[in-house]
């Protein structure tokens, strides 16, 4: 063991020394174009393979130091003694002790840092310090980043902080201990030394976590000056206090999930992410939180902007100039809020909630590229949902649809999105389809005679029915209007079609034919594949097949023994 310490201690020191001749190479006249410094960089190549040669015969050693560290730290103790322990030490012990010493105990920093990046956890770096007397506390000097998992009393992630003296690159704690006042003594701990990513989690069981929802303190958040990204998910959703005053100067991204934000009192949440709180904050995301009534963002610097699950908003205000991504999903579906946007550069816009003309209102109207909505295929007039934004954004080149079909429907039902009218811009159309075994052949012939101009059409297809569920019959309202079995649409720019999720009913064969014989001139290639879940056969797969014209590339994806297979005609 000792000789190959000793090889790669000697391969890094050489290995230093030959990249210390190429600086001073470059300090003499002429730099980069000598002879010195043309041979300076041919002994450092031949040093750097060296070491790396040593560092390849040392890789068993390493994984043996790490695996003992981990399990069994016990066998490379080297105990601090006295000179009077010396004397009547046994010569075994003091062989043993010797080869601690001049092997791990002798390698260089860099080296010794190269072994403690590669341990699972802080608490295995800690223990390097029973190898020996060097490595007592190298952890908590040389470790950039520090991970606790599946930790179960904070306390001891506190004794481990109290000890770190250098700054912190990434704090990583996965802790089931959800005492308040243990995570506001750890956060406090943390603020002064993190200089880069924290990740909170709180992984308390669900069933526990849903007991506890809402109860317990406020868990005061202090001022990271120095993070670049901070990330708390709190299950239960313990509360959160913001730090009245103080500034996140150097934060970037910030996500806080499964948390409630308590009265505030100086600073509510909308102020501590506002660009006085946050000056350099770039993307915000707030998840299945409880949340302030009025909800105001203002910030010079946000890029992205994601809300999802939000209880509580009955006024949302977002005024961000650099703004280019917005994500909302199910913040609005009580109480219909006032919602004020001003986002003049967005181009990306996810809207999965509820919209209304009346209720929300873009300042200024940006030119959205992007843009997924959702909305219910049938029903009555003035059901929820957001389609309408289809019509307010009508320069959008890639359109996401996510597109529900209701359980029941009678003949009271209408074509809800027969709503959305011309779509000129339209190059990318995707479709997310929960069919729910009803036939989606006249949803998708109306979007298609919209979107002529489309290059690229995607299908999603979830037509999973539920146990006890009937699917329905040809006399359902879903095969309203039929218009789409006879007559022709032109998709002259249509180059691509992706149809995934197939089950093979009947219903999904039947419009693969009929796409297919609609005029699409440039159309190059269709892409079918089929769900994991399904069994297909050999006739479907053929009758597939043949629907295809010369010119038209179909393939058709299925799944064998988990894997996703391309098929091929049997002959």
């Amino acid at each position: 063991m000792d000789a190959k310490v000793d090889e790669m201690s000697k391969a890094y020191q050489e290995l230093v020394a030959a990249a210390q001749a190429i600086l001073e190479a470059r300090r003499q006249p002429g730099g980069e174009n000598t002879a010195a410094m043309d041979a300076a960089r041919e002994a450092f190549e031949q040093r750097r393979k060296l070491f790396a040669v040593a560092c390849d015969d040392a890789d068993a050693l390493v994984q043996s130091a790490r695996q003992s560290i981990v399990s069994d730290p016990g066998r490379f103790v080297d105990v601090v003694t006295t000179p009077d322990e010396d004397s009547v030490r046994s010569p075994t012990r003091s062989s043993a002790e010797s080869s601690s010493s001049s092997g791990f105990g002798a390698l260089p920093d860099e080296v010794l840092r190269h072994i403690l990046l590669r341990l699972p956890s802080a608490a295995a770096a800690a223990r390097t310090s029973l190898i020996s007397r060097r490595w007592r506390n190298l952890w908590s000097t040389l470790l950039p980043k520090l991970r606790f998992p599946g930790v179960t009393d904070l306390a001891r992630v506190g004794a481990a902080l109290r000890l770190r003296v250098a700054p912190v690159r990434l704090l990583r704690i996965e802790s089931s201990d959800r005492a308040p006042d243990k995570i506001v003594a750890v956060l406090h701990l943390a603020a002064p030394l993190l200089e880069g990513k924290l990740c909170f989690d709180v992984i308390t069981p669900a069933a526990a976590a849903a007991g506890a929802a809402g109860t317990g303190g406020a868990i005061q958040i202090p001022c990271f000056e120095k993070a670049t990204e901070i990330t708390i998910r709190l299950r239960g959703r313990l509360g959160i206090q913001l730090p009245p005053s103080g500034v996140f100067a150097r934060l970037t991204a910030l996500s806080l999930s499964h948390c409630r934000f308590d009265d505030q009192g100086q600073r509510d949440l909308g102020d501590a992410v506002s660009s006085e709180g946050c000056p350099s904050l770039r993307e915000l995301r707030i998840r299945d939180a409880d949340v302030v009534s009025n909800l105001a963002i203002r910030s010079e610097s946000l890029r992205l902007v994601q809300l999802s699950r939000l209880e509580g908003i009955r006024q949302l205000t977002i005024s961000a100039p650099a703004l280019t991504e917005l994500d909302l999903y199910a913040c609005l579906l009580w109480g219909m809020p006032m919602v004020d946007i001003f986002a003049p550069a967005l181009e990306t816009l996810h809207w999965v909630d509820f919209f209304s003309s009346s209720s929300v209102r873009f300042v200024e109207k940006p030119n959205v590229h992007r843009l997924s909505v959702y909305g219910m295929v049938y029903g009555r007039r003035n059901t929820p949902g957001s389609l309408q934004l289809v019509q307010h954004f009508t320069e959008a080149r890639d359109v996401h649809l996510s597109l529900v079909y209701p359980s029941i429907m009678d003949m009271s039902c209408e074509l809800l999105v027969q709503a959305v009218k011309k779509l000129p811009a339209v190059e990318i159309l995707s479709l997310r389809l929960l069919t729910i075994g009803h036939t989606f052949g006249p949803c998708v012939y109306h979007l298609l005679k919209m979107s002529t101009g489309i290059r690229e059409l995607k299908l999603k297809l979830e037509d999973h029915i539920a146990d006890g569920e009937v699917p329905c019959s040809s006399g359902c309202v879903c095969y309203e209007p039929q218009a789409w079995k006879k007559n022709n649409i032109s998709l002259n720019f249509l180059q691509k079609v992706e149809i995934n999720n197939l089950s093979g009913a009947e219903r999904q064969i039947y419009f693969v034919k009929r796409l297919l014989r609609w005029t699409m001139p440039e159309l190059k290639t269709i892409t079918l594949s089929f769900d994991p879940l399904v069994t297909v056969s050999e006739k479907v797969s053929r009758k597939l097949l043949s629907f295809s014209t010369p010119g038209i590339c179909m393939e058709i994806y299925l799944h064998r023994n988990g894997t996703r297979v391309k098929y091929s005609a049997a002959n």
